[in-house]
């Protein structure tokens, strides 16, 4: 896995928050002490701690001091810790996009490789016309919201999926290729710039076709984001809500099995050049 090319050195607040975060459980599990011990002993209110483990919030520099204290931290450690604190309690950049979303586009934006596996077109694959034309569905987003959405996933595309950009595996589940709520002629226009992005150095996809069967990671579509050097976590988004899962093993698994499910890359260019020909004729 390599570095992302263009990246600023300043660490995104998002970022800084969830890494302090597993930071802070790791040296309380090092220390033997319990959660609720830990949050009744740090003062404040109650789940504070829960919230600054999960990444929600970054601890305040009082929070700092009594972890320092109680943990016992080495001093690599609670200088790490005290910086960590330090650039999560900075303010994230302003983004148009919904409010569950900004945390996963500020990682997203620092990932050096994504592996993405959907029986839908993500959001960081979408251009404007489609992506407008599934959000206008959406029971969840505002209509007076759609296009401002819009057009932040296609710049979320532009940023982030680039000639020096992160490595990117897409596996597309079959219908991802087939179902729109847009014209034929945006769904096709949909499917020439996955077919473009396709054959960048650093882009591989592949598609998975019907006869292959059941395939656990089209079920529920995730991400898997790679921030260097060894920082890696999981987004899935629900309806309502979105889930960032630290433990990345068995979702590795399941994007392995899909990946090897998935017709070659060769198979799937043919694939999807036989969508957009055939979506051409309508």
């Amino acid at each position: 896995m390599r570095h992302t090319a263009g990246m600023t050195d300043d660490v995104d607040p998002v970022i800084a928050r969830l890494q302090c975060g597993e930071l802070t459980r790791q040296l309380r599990e090092a220390a033997g002490i319990e959660p609720g011990v830990a949050d009744r002993e740090m003062g404040g209110y109650a789940s504070k701690l829960s919230k600054i483990e999960s990444g929600t919030i970054a601890p305040q520099p009082a929070d700092i001091e009594w972890m320092i204290k109680r943990y016992r931290p080495t001093a690599a450690q609670a200088a790490e810790l005290t910086r960590l604190a330090v650039d999560g309690r900075r303010r994230a950049r302003p983004a148009k996009t919904d409010v569950q979303s900004r945390q996963y586009v500020a990682l997203e934006r620092r990932a050096s490789e994504i592996r993405m596996v959907y029986n839908e077109i993500p959001g960081l694959l979408q251009i404007t016309p489609y992506a407008h034309a599934a959000l206008s569905r959406s029971p969840v987003v505002a209509a007076a919201d759609v296009l401002d959405i819009a057009e932040e996933r296609a710049e979320r595309g532009r940023l982030v999926i680039r000639p020096d950009g992160p490595d990117v595996w897409v596996v597309l589940g079959i219908e991802a290729l087939e179902r729109s709520s847009a014209a034929p002629g945006v769904l096709r226009q949909q499917l020439e710039h996955i077919r473009s992005i396709a054959e960048l150095p650093n882009v591989r996809c592949r598609v998975i076709p019907r006869e292959v069967g059941n395939v656990p990671a089209l079920s529920a579509g995730f991400t898997l984001l790679h921030v260097e050097p060894t920082w890696s976590i999981v987004f899935v988004a629900g309806l309502t809500r979105a889930d960032y899962i630290k433990a990345t093993g068995p979702y590795m698994a399941a994007f392995d099995q899909a990946w090897n499910l998935a017709s070659p890359e060769e198979e799937t260019a043919a694939i999807l050049e036989a969508r957009i020909t055939d979506l051409d004729d309508r």
